[in-house]
């Protein structure tokens, strides 16, 4: 009997022992906070370089608990962490937080439930410093310990104690940018200001005629290129009304033409350095701006207002080289045109003739690659393009031998018209032998002098015609050589005589 008793009470107390013998080591970690809402579970060691390594365990979810061997652990969502140290002996309290995002006064439904209202957060994953960024999400889980989450732009430092639950407020106020025209492509950016040099910038956009919510503090404000600086207050709404500019291209634009002739599509520029389509509405703050065409000094400034679209007009002009003779092998098929405003020598732009191109709407005068010194005055369209066509001037160089010291001093060109103005620069003998002008009355003119410096000058008039050739022989006259020598390059010109036909007009 005696030995059956001992048995019953061996047999009694042996879970008790196995028990104890399983838990020795090992204590409860209680992890409290908001229903349903879960958290990784990592195991926390060191490698051979006393680099900590996580090993994740499984799930966590609030309101459970889980038994433990004594070690490091750390708890991480995707923005927040937490690590601890199980002794073995004592129970562990972990509490997840909440922080919030409120909207104004007493708004904060309809602000989260209206659309076009923009709140962005950004964080870092404890493990990987991977960024997490947020858009129009109201609520996070904050573990306990020291963590940074970034709401519009500026850091949000936490450090809640681990047994005690915190629903943090952070108060965002209204920013509005309101257009006179919704372009869905246009969206406008905002950048703090006010920020240490280890604080994250980063920038939330949102559509235009939308509205983003912003902690308060200065911030700078950008639209489609177009800056401004606002101070957000606490307890206030901010609102900032746009202007529109389009930058608008002649209906019939021969755009076609363009490209086949080896151009590129025409784009602007406003304040050098934002490129514009044309005939786009782009919403900017209102102001001046100065507004330029891609790849020239061509310019516009406009001032625009708020809540009305500014447009900046361009026109169409074409230039038109010589057609070439099928017989004559050197003829240039396309030369270069430089634009000029107010006759002043610097250039604007350079095209290519037999390409069409924009200017805006003012005055230009263009001069011709080869001929520096003439300009005529651009004709432009704003329905399509207003065609201008170059003539050509053939020129043989005539070299005469005379016994004195007579010599042809220089050959220029000079206008006579009203649209054309100005001289060219003295042209070099024997080049060049064919030169395009516009379309236009000129004098030929050229000096032949001699020791005593009296300068006779003889005058050819030209009426050239858009698209036709003009032929001309201008005589270069040079000292006669002894008998027997010949300069090398008028070895094959045989047309060389000492008399003149030159009717010199002395000034």
């Amino acid at each position: 009997m005696k030995l059956l008793f001992s048995l019953l009470l061996i047999l009694l107390f042996l879970p008790s022992c196995q028990k104890n013998s399983s838990s020795e080591g090992k204590q409860y970690v209680v992890f409290l906070g908001l229903p349903n809402k879960d958290v990784t579970l990592y195991k926390v060691t060191k490698n051979n370089k006393d680099k900590k390594i996580y090993y994740p365990l499984m799930r966590l979810t609030t309101n459970t608990k889980i038994l433990l061997p004594m070690g490091n652990y750390l708890l991480a969502n995707e923005c927040t962490s937490y690590e601890f140290f199980n002794d073995g002996t004592h129970e562990q309290k972990v509490v997840l937080s909440k922080l919030s995002l409120n909207f104004g006064k007493n708004n904060q439904n309809q602000v989260i439930n209206k659309i076009g209202n923009t709140f962005n957060s950004l964080c870092y994953d404890p493990l990987d410093k991977q960024e997490h960024w947020f858009i129009n999400k109201s609520e996070f889980d904050i573990l306990p310990g020291k963590n940074i989450l970034s709401v519009s732009g500026r850091d949000v430092e936490l450090n809640l104690h681990p047994t005690l639950f915190s629903d943090k407020k952070i108060q965002l106020w209204p920013l509005t940018l309101s257009s006179p025209i919704n372009t869905d492509s246009s969206k406008f950016f905002s950048l703090p200001l006010d920020l240490t040099s280890t604080e994250k910038k980063f920038v939330i956009s949102s559509p235009v005629n939308s509205t983003v919510w912003l902690q308060s503090g200065r911030y700078q404000i950008e639209v489609n290129g177009s800056k401004q600086i606002v101070n957000i207050k606490d307890s206030s709404s901010s609102e900032i009304k746009l202007g529109v500019i389009r930058i608008v291209s002649p209906k019939n634009f021969p755009i076609e033409k363009r490209l086949q002739a080896g151009g590129q599509p025409i784009f602007a520029f406003i304040n050098e350095k934002v490129l514009f389509r044309l005939n786009t509405d782009y919403p900017v703050f209102p102001g001046k701006y100065r507004v330029t065409l891609e790849g020239s000094e061509i310019e516009k400034y406009v001032t625009v207002i708020e809540d009305q679209v500014s447009e900046v007009k361009t026109r169409g002009a074409l230039v038109l080289s010589p057609p070439c003779d099928n017989n004559y092998d050197k003829c240039r098929h396309m030369t270069r045109i430089t634009i000029h405003i107010n006759r002043m020598p610097f250039i604007l732009m350079t095209e290519l003739t037999d390409m069409p191109f924009l200017v805006f709407d003012q005055k230009y005068e263009y001069g011709i690659e080869g001929i520096k010194g003439i300009f005529k005055i651009l004709g432009t369209s704003e329905d399509s393009v207003k065609i201008d066509k170059l003539g050509k001037v053939k020129i043989k160089w005539e070299t005469r031998y005379t016994t004195g010291n007579i010599k042809t001093d220089f050959v220029r060109f000079e206008s006579k018209g009203v649209n054309v103005f100005g001289k060219s620069i003295d042209l070099m003998y024997f080049k060049p032998d064919e030169i395009y002008l516009p379309e236009g009355e000129f004098l030929l003119t050229y000096f032949v002098g001699d020791q005593n410096l009296v300068l006779p000058k003889t005058r050819i008039d030209v009426i050239l015609a858009g698209g036709t050739t003009k032929e001309f022989v201008i005589p270069v006259y040079t000292q006669k050589t002894s008998d027997g020598q010949q300069s090398e390059k008028n070895k094959n010109n045989t047309t060389y005589t000492t008399n003149t036909t030159l009717s010199p007009i002395k000034d």
